[in-house]
């Protein structure tokens, strides 16, 4: 059984493996067009001729693959591409080989000339790239334009249906207020009006929260989340920050995360909160009624709250912190029996 260290040692090899795969398949079909014309240590000047195409076609193939690390692409694309590009070289060589048996069977000699072979072997390699680069973009547009109607249809719902709600409180209240003078009425609406400002501020963060990190930096985990403490209405509830690790991130939206968290945590109840470190990454559990298995998913969908002043959409936006910073995040008990939000991956020391 591996250990923590040696999972995420696994995990950090085969993704720089994936990463360079490409090039590397592109290196071996170099090494082995140019091993075909040097001979004895000297080099055939028709030999070279001959392979120069191939040569050609295989650094190619290593700059798609130089590209394909330095582009802005999603993780998984280079081993997408090679997957793509090594069937591209598969079928060329298949190809091949039953031109080779269709000339055998004319009385043709079998064996074509290995700068054909290389040269339809790594034109199948290169053409099987970039199908597969073109076809990696495609998807990952399509991913982004769904994520993209995803927040749409969250902010339609909140205009029909959240917003309407406090707005209709707003409303009966006021025409008693008018009616009765009576203050408790006039606070009523007063609530339904922050309510309002709340979900309109948290909904702009949460279509604001959905980008990738494009320059974290190395942040102190103490300091942000006593910064964001500060900012949250915490009433009697306590924080212990029992970490000082220090780890990758957009030091904005990190303490927003934290902001969310935190309130998440003071509006069900919980009288501590605390902030800790797991692995290669760090936890925030609070000691108040937790969260059911059952509903461990359906929290972080927009919208959703069990609790009758909240938005629903604090956690929502924790989500989005955390998948464009790459973290995973999880939702386990906390030692007190309340939930505890696990953040691993990234960066971090």
């Amino acid at each position: 059984m591996f250990s923590r260290f040696d999972v995420s040692a696994v995990s950090r090899y085969a993704a720089s493996l994936r990463n360079w795969s490409v090039v590397g398949l592109g290196g071996g079909l170099l090494a082995a067009s140019v091993s075909y014309f040097a001979v004895d240590g000297e080099f055939a000047t028709s030999e070279f001729v001959q392979f120069a195409v191939p040569i050609a076609l295989s650094l190619l193939v290593v700059a798609l693959g130089l590209w394909l690390r330095t582009a802005e692409f999603s993780a998984p694309l280079p081993g997408v591409v090679f997957l793509w590009s090594f069937a591209g070289g598969v079928v060329m060589g298949l190809l091949a080989g039953w031109i080779s048996v269709l000339q055998s069977i004319e009385g043709r000699p079998m064996l074509q000339p290995a700068s054909i072979v290389l040269t339809k072997v790594a034109l199948g390699v290169l053409g099987g790239g970039l199908l597969g680069a073109y076809y990696g973009r495609l998807q990952q547009r399509t991913d982004e334009l769904a994520e993209q109607r995803n927040r749409l249809d969250e902010f339609a719902s909140i205009v029909s249906h959240d917003l309407r709600n406090p707005m209709n409180v707003a409303q009966g209240h006021l025409e008693l207020a008018r009616e009765t003078g009576e203050d408790r009425h006039f606070e009523a609406v007063e609530d339904a009006h922050d309510r309002m400002e709340r979900l309109v501020d948290e909904v702009l963060a949460l279509s604001r929260r959905g980008d990738t990190v494009d320059d974290p930096t190395p942040v102190k985990l103490e300091r942000v989340a006593n910064e964001a403490w500060t900012t949250v209405e915490t009433q009697e509830t306590t924080l212990r920050v029992e970490t000082d690790r220090t780890v990758v991130s957009d030091d904005r939206r990190l303490r927003a995360l934290f902001e969310n968290l935190f309130r998440n945590a003071v509006e069900h109840g919980g009288e501590t909160v605390v902030v800790g470190e797991i692995g290669r990454g760090f936890f925030v559990a609070d000691d108040g009624p937790g969260i059911p298995p059952e509903d461990r998913e359906l929290v972080f969908e927009g919208g959703y709250s069990t609790h009758s002043d909240g938005t629903g959409f604090g956690l929502a936006i924790v989500r989005r912190i955390a998948e464009a910073h790459d973290w995973r995040i999880r939702i386990t008990e906390s030692e007190e029996g309340g939930a505890r939000f696990e953040f691993v991956g990234g960066g971090g020391k």
